[in-house]
């Protein structure tokens, strides 16, 4: 066992540790298995599988396909947050302008 793997933060090692490997389904993204009968790994298997369906997107796509957009509601959101990303540009832009103006170098008592 590694120096950090399966303890807590009392530093006491965690009894029947498994990593995430150990859930995973080779062959299967989507899948995860159970290696025991014990509660422990039972939730921890969900707690993979719900990692894998967040990091794939599927509950974000789940979400957006709940409901029935009308095209022309999905063009006014998408004006309407390119938009707020074009304020919030400006803004930040606003914020980090010094307002120096020009720089000017001056050789031999001439500005250039």
């Amino acid at each position: 066992m590694s120096k950090f793997q399966g303890k807590t933060r009392s530093g006491k090692t965690i009894k029947n540790y498994r990593k995430r490997a150990d859930f995973i389904l080779e062959g299967q993204p989507n899948g995860v298995k159970v290696p025991s009968e014990d509660k422990g790994d039972l939730e921890k298997a969900l707690k993979v599988f719900k990692r894998q369906m967040k990091d794939s997107g599927k509950f974000e796509t789940l979400r957006e396909k709940r409901y029935y957009e009308k095209p022309s509601a999905k063009k006014y959101k998408l004006r309407s947050d390119a938009k707020r990303y074009a304020e919030r540009q400006a803004r930040h832009a606003a914020q980090n302008d010094k307002r120096y103006g020009c720089w000017t170098a001056i050789i031999d008592g001439q500005a250039l």
